[in-house]
C-alpha cells in the first residue's frame, strides 16, 4: 500500500549536502570529533541547523556519512591462496586504520559508543561486521583443520585487529613497518 501523503519539508539539495559533507570533513581533521560542532559544520557549509537536523539525526551518523570512503574497509579478497589473502586482510586493516580522516572517525566510533550508541552500532554493523565475517572465513581457509576452530579463529581476528589498531590508532607514533610479518609469523602460516 503506498501512501500518497506528501512528504514533510524542503527535499535534499545535492549542493547544500556535498557542502555539509565536506564541513564535517575539514572539521575533522582540523579539530577532531569531540570539537566537531554542528554550529561550525552549519556555518561553514552555509546552512541551518535544523537542515542538518533533518538530514542526519546525530553528530555520529553525520560523520560516518562524510567519512564513509574513508572508513569503508571492504571485504577480504578471496583468492586461491589463503595465505595471500590473510595477507590481503591485515594490508586493509593497516591502510584503512592509516588515513588520517578513518582514525579520527573509528577512535570515536570506538570511544563514544556509551554516549552514542547509534554511531557505534551503525559503525559495526556496516563496517566492522562485514569485514569481520569475510576475515573469519579467509582465516578458516588458512589455517591447519586442528587450528581452524571458530574460538581459535575469533581469538586471532582481535590479535591481528587489536594490535593494528593499538599501533596505528593509539600510539602517538604508529609502527607499522614489518607489522604484517609479524602477525604472520604468530599465525603461523
Amino acid at each position: 500500500m503506498q501512501n500518497d501523503r506528501p512528504k514533510r519539508g524542503r527535499p535534499r539539495s545535492g549542493r547544500s549536502r556535498k557542502a555539509i559533507l565536506a564541513a564535517v570533513r575539514k572539521q575533522l581533521l582540523a579539530d577532531g570529533y569531540l570539537r566537531l560542532t554542528i554550529d561550525a559544520v552549519a556555518a561553514e557549509a552555509g546552512v541551518s541547523k535544523a537542515t542538518i537536523y533533518r538530514w542526519w539525526k546525530t553528530k555520529g551518523e553525520l560523520v560516518l556519512e562524510a567519512a564513509e570512503a574513508d572508513i569503508s574497509i571492504g571485504l577480504v579478497p578471496e583468492t586461491a591462496d589463503p595465505r595471500v589473502d590473510v595477507e590481503a586482510a591485515i594490508d586493509q586493516l593497516i591502510e584503512t586504520f592509516s588515513r588520517p580522516l578513518a582514525s579520527v572517525v573509528i577512535f570515536a566510533a570506538i570511544t563514544t559508543g556509551g554516549n552514542d550508541p547509534v554511531m557505534a552500532q551503525i559503525f559495526r554493523d556496516k563496517y566492522v561486521y562485514p569485514w569481520r565475517v569475510s576475515a573469519t572465513s579467509t582465516l578458516v581457509r588458512a589455517l591447519p583443520k586442528h587450528k581452524s576452530h571458530s574460538e581459535n579463529v575469533q581469538f586471532l581476528l582481535d590479535v591481528i585487529v587489536g594490535t593494528v589498531f593499538q599501533r596505528i590508532l593509539v600510539l602517538k607514533e604508529p609502527n607499522t613497518a614489518g607489522l604484517k610479518d609479524r602477525l604472520i609469523a604468530l599465525i603461523h602460516l
